[in-house]
């Protein structure tokens, strides 16, 4: 198992790989299992199918410019979750995409019972990505 896996495999699959797996070619399967991207590449991925340059996307996300770049350069690996917000919300990013980009960022999911995340995920889903009018509705 060298290759990443390139598409979700059954239960069944994986079970009968596993059993024919020594300690050795453990690691291996577990590597390829991981197939999180990095913040930095969902961004980089984002970005440019959007048509999104990094200047902009750091102007509008309110991030000092060499943080923001950290992030962006995958220099910064568990950026806050703050920041990602600030990145997905400037990237105009769907609640899907924000989702799962703080999820690479292991900065824990939106949650509807928290005002400040009910207030991120209104907004996302209304369209509504200028970070300083959201800053000021969900500081309570």
């Amino acid at each position: 198992m060298a290759n990443k896996m390139t598409e979700p495999q059954k239960t069944e699959e994986l079970n009968e790989i596993l059993g024919a797996l020594n300690k050795k070619s453990f690691s291996s399967y577990v590597s390829a299992l991981d197939t999180t991207p990095s913040v930095a590449g969902i961004f980089e991925n984002y970005l440019f199918q959007n048509g999104i340059t990094r200047g902009n996307l750091i102007k509008r996300s309110g991030l000092s410019r060499s943080y923001a770049y950290e992030i962006l350069n995958g220099i910064k690996t568990n950026p806050s979750r703050d920041s990602i917000i600030s990145l997905c919300m400037a990237a105009e990013m769907d609640l899907n995409a924000t989702k799962r980009t703080l999820r690479a960022g292991g900065a824990g999911e939106l949650y509807a019972k928290i005002p400040r995340d009910a207030a991120i995920i209104l907004h996302i889903n209304q369209g509504q990505h200028d970070i300083v009018k959201l800053n000021m509705i969900s500081s309570y």
